[in-house]
């Protein structure tokens, strides 16, 4: 082959003919959330449970899957208090922080020379405002107090322009992913006039500063969110990615994969994204993607597994047999280092 993991990666979000079909899991060096240092403190708090740099702590019950979460009953605002959240919110102090010691910690986790360098921003903009008080009552106070609600996302989307400057300067990543879940598995969460009016200009601001300092904006997305992908593209995103197949994936990568990159295609929700799944079932699914979204254009395949985030071991032995897989099909060599060998 004569392009690098990094070299044949861009070309797919660049719009041109890849000479392999990428794999994220081995053509992405992940920094910031979704990264494995563990670094980036101030959105999700530190690893096991903690306080983020919000004053929200957060939690990582197995029942969740050692995800993080924030704490039940321990929010700091509702729908009624929104209208005081100059008040009642207090803003992370990026520049305190130690970005130097985070990208050498996160960078060194792999090979940026032949990975693109991906750093993820944990909690877009409706995530930390369900994050500071709920998700049932972040929608009701965008319903019941757009104003208020709609002035606290645009101070959100503030700080976030912030740490882009920091992130381009410490990282010199290749993308900034957003992410920012604004869907369930069957719909938004939000009528799609909603997210038009209050979020989508959020994410257009983001994707406009992370282009101003050099990287490519993707937009991280769970969920069936394919209603608003057009509105996507609009606000400047290269791509979506995880991606999972309770959207019309082959429709979308038909109507829009000459413009706009679909990461993802792995039933993450189904049994082969369980951490019961036999490593036949996880192999099938991998060929699955491949022979269904492999030849069309804009396609980059990418699956996870609901496993313990919190044991790298067992999120290592559920990935080995997707990662093998993909990698055996799309004749790509792995580069940088695995879960293993942290």
């Amino acid at each position: 082959m004569a392009l690098s993991q990094r070299e044949n990666y861009l070309k797919v979000l660049n719009h041109e003919k890849p000479e392999y079909l990428p794999c994220a899991q081995i053509a992405t060096l992940q920094c910031g959330f979704g990264g494995n240092g563990g670094m980036i403190t101030f959105e999700k708090g530190p690893e096991g449970g903690g306080y983020d740099g919000f004053g929200i702590r957060w939690v990582c019950p197995s029942s969740g899957s050692g995800q993080p979460i924030p704490a039940p009953g321990e929010f700091l605002l509702d729908s009624e208090t929104v209208v005081d959240w100059k008040k009642l919110v207090k803003f992370p102090d990026v520049t305190k922080f130690d970005w130097e010691e985070a990208a050498r910690v996160e960078l060194a986790l792999g090979d940026p020379k032949e990975q693109v360098v991906d750093f993820g921003s944990g909690n877009g903009p409706f995530e930390r405002l369900g994050a500071l008080m709920g998700f049932e009552e972040a929608l009701m106070a965008m319903a019941m107090e757009p104003e208020a609600t709609q002035e606290l996302l645009d101070a959100i989307v503030d700080y976030k322009i912030q740490t882009i400057e920091y992130v381009a300067k410490y990282y010199h990543p290749d993308l900034f992913t957003n992410y920012d879940d604004i869907a369930t598995e069957r719909n938004l969460f939000m009528s799609p006039d909603m997210y038009r009016e209050m979020i989508k200009p959020c994410h257009k601001k983001i994707n406009d500063a992370a282009r101003a300092y050099g990287m490519l904006p993707v937009q991280h997305t769970c969920g069936k969110a394919d209603l608003v992908v057009e509105d996507m593209i609009e606000t400047g995103a290269v791509a979506w990615t995880a991606v999972q197949p309770t959207n019309d994936i082959k429709d979308m990568l038909e109507k829009y994969g000459d413009r706009f990159s679909i990461i993802g295609g792995y039933d993450t929700n189904g049994k082969p994204g369980r951490s019961d799944a036999t490593e036949e079932e996880v192999r099938e699914e991998v060929r699955r993607c491949f022979r269904e979204y492999g030849d069309l254009p804009g396609y980059v395949f990418f699956g996870f597994f609901i496993v313990n985030s919190l044991d790298p071991h067992a999120m290592y032995r559920a990935m080995a047999p997707l990662v093998d897989e993909a990698a055996k099909l799309s004749g790509c060599p792995m580069v940088g280092k695995s879960i293993a060998d942290i």
